[in-house]
């Protein structure tokens, strides 16, 4: 017997092939996603691997010798990585913090790399015990890239002989009148930082609060000029916070930030002082050159001359960040446990302009409870502002005869007049 299809059963019909075609439309693009982002860091390389739903084309490549970053296409690709809503999260090894760029065409991932990097291999691996994964390796540049790019091989010159032969570096004092101090609170606007944790609110939110209160405790000092790259919730590239204190013709710069253990682990905690590594200080150098800031051409400012002049700004410029770093871990050292004892030394952006000294200050970790409940409270907040507002005292104390802080901590120039 035939069945014969009535309104009423076309209508249910029609109604679930509607449903299907709508589950299998929400099921093609569930296939194309993103749903986890892992770093492997060894002693030669750093391993990335991208898990996706379905396997997918992608193309990698490192971009840019001043802004070393690591830029992976994967087209059609869309965003679901638990923990990760706003499409950012923070690397490990040689991959810095990472963010995803939904774009019409080519969505993609781009990596900020510590230092200056290539790509070592790329391939794709068939499902595991998760998805279809995309691995990148990527290995730091050889000198021999690092030098094409900057144009002056420091290591293979005998430049340090040079200067010890012909050059006399003098101490050169601090501007003593109202000396200009740049705030930056690190993140704002579009890019939180790190994610708040146990109650608390995000980085971007407790380094402006940070930043302000350092503010208000500078300016009621009256010693100094300050500046704030931001005093609200705003973005800022990071190329604009420098032009900020190279306008301002800056004493000192400090960026604040609060770090975040990978994979959310909740034992490391304490602050710790960043300032510019040997791969970034190449950056700055590069960039330098650039800029054209050494580029003078007559008789009297040769090629050779402009180097020198380069490297010997881009020395004591990392001399005083050294001693300011110092400065501002003795003074914090009674408000907030140290992550580190001693400054350690990155690639940071903010910190590669060629003549400021500049500091990075992780004021604590935003995925330890105990330095997330001190961050989060505005007391604690104002004690170790207080804290590097003293720091900043000591750094300038040769204003008055007094003679800037000095520890073992500070490097080379430790008992010995101020380079600047």
């Amino acid at each position: 017997m035939m069945a014969v299809a009535t309104s009423k059963g076309l209508s249910s019909l029609t109604a679930c092939a509607a449903a299907l075609l709508a589950m299998l439309a929400a099921g093609f693009a569930y296939a194309d996603e993103i749903v986890a982002v892992r770093f492997g860091v060894h002693d030669t390389h750093t391993r990335i691997v991208i898990e996706t739903r379905s396997e997918m084309e992608f193309r990698a490549f490192a971009s840019g010798e001043v802004s070393p970053r690591l830029v992976v296409d994967i087209p059609g690709a869309g965003w679901a990585v638990s923990g990760l809503d706003g499409g950012q999260g923070q690397g490990h090894g040689l991959a810095g913090r990472f963010r995803f760029e939904p774009a019409a065409q080519t969505p993609r991932l781009i990596f900020d790399l510590t230092e200056s990097a290539r790509v070592r291999e790329s391939f794709s691996l068939p499902p595991g015990e998760g998805g279809h994964r995309i691995v990148i390796d990527i290995e730091p540049a050889p000198a021999a890239v690092v030098t094409a790019s900057t144009g002056f091989d420091v290591a293979g010159h005998t430049l340090t002989q040079y200067l010890a032969e012909r050059v006399q570096v003098s101490y050169v004092p601090p501007r003593c009148e109202r000396p200009r101090i740049v705030i930056d609170p690190g993140h704002g606007g579009r890019d939180p930082g790190a994610p708040g944790r146990f109650g608390g609110v995000s980085e971007s939110q407790l380094a402006l609060a940070a930043g302000l209160a350092l503010r208000d405790i500078l300016n009621a000092r009256g010693r100094y000029e300050v500046i704030m790259t931001r005093d609200r919730d705003i973005f800022l590239e990071l190329d604009d916070r420098i032009q900020v204190a190279r306008r301002a013709q800056a004493d000192i710069f400090i960026s604040l930030h609060a770090d975040a253990a990978p994979n959310g682990a909740t034992g490391p905690r304490g602050a710790a002082v960043y300032t510019l590594s040997d791969s970034g200080t190449n950056r700055a150098r590069n960039r330098a050159r650039q800029d054209g800031e050494w580029l003078q051409t007559s008789a009297s400012r040769t090629e050779q001359v402009n180097n020198l002049l380069l490297e010997m700004s881009l020395q004591e410029k990392r001399n005083q960040s050294l001693i300011f770093a110092a400065s501002i871990l003795e003074a914090s050292s009674s408000i907030t446990p140290l992550f580190r004892h001693e400054p350690l030394e990155r690639g940071f952006w903010v910190l590669l302009d060629s003549q400021i000294p500049a500091v990075l200050f992780e004021m604590g970790f935003m995925t330890n409870p105990d330095d997330s409940r001190n961050l989060n409270t505005p007391a604690y907040r104002q004690r170790l502002m207080t804290a590097v507002a003293d720091s900043i005292d000591s750094y300038f104390a040769v204003c008055n005869n007094s003679g800037p802080v000095r520890t073992a901590a500070a490097g080379s120039n430790a008992g010995g007049p101020a380079l600047r």
